[in-house]
């Protein structure tokens, strides 16, 4: 029975390892990204770009069609 124990030590290692590990260089590898964020932020209200935005269609024919295509008066 200790035999099992002490072989479950190394795959207990390995999984802390990496359950503190992981976090821990991504923490490190971008220490900087809030301050990169807050550049990119400024950087993007500096240059200001047209907004293009598309003409909506006209509602009343939508409607229109609809509620003909289906009124009894059509069917007649």
């Amino acid at each position: 029975m200790g035999t099992w124990f002490w072989l479950n030590i190394p795959v207990a290692l390995v999984f802390f390892g990496c359950w503190a590990g992981i976090p821990l260089w991504h923490t490190l590898r971008r220490w900087n990204a809030e301050v990169n964020a807050k550049h990119a932020e400024l950087a993007a209200r500096a240059v200001p770009q047209p907004v293009l935005a598309a003409q909506a269609p006209d509602a009343m024919s939508e409607t229109r069609v609809l509620a003909s295509a289906g009124s009894p008066a059509s069917a007649a």
